[in-house]
């Protein structure tokens, strides 16, 4: 559990906040949106899950909004 919470965890963590230093707070948590789908894209691949018809429409609505909101100019 040491190794995991020293280690692990907090190596993660490092590199996680080096990132959203690089881009920014909010276009890292917006890209942070598309977790979930990379997570259903790896199911199938690697697990054989199923999906649903909605499964995939829905994914291109969630990455169109990040797209959208990657996009828009900040003032």
């Amino acid at each position: 559990m040491a190794y995991i919470a020293a280690v692990s965890q907090f190596g993660g963590f490092v590199v996680w906040y080096k990132g959203m230093g690089l881009i920014g707070v909010a276009r890292a948590s917006q890209l942070q949106l598309a977790q979930p789908l990379l997570t259903l894209m790896w199911a199938v691949l690697l697990l054989g899950e199923e999906i649903g018809a909605a499964v995939p429409l829905t994914a291109v609505v969630v990455l169109a909004c990040i797209v959208v909101t990657q996009r828009a100019r900040t003032s």
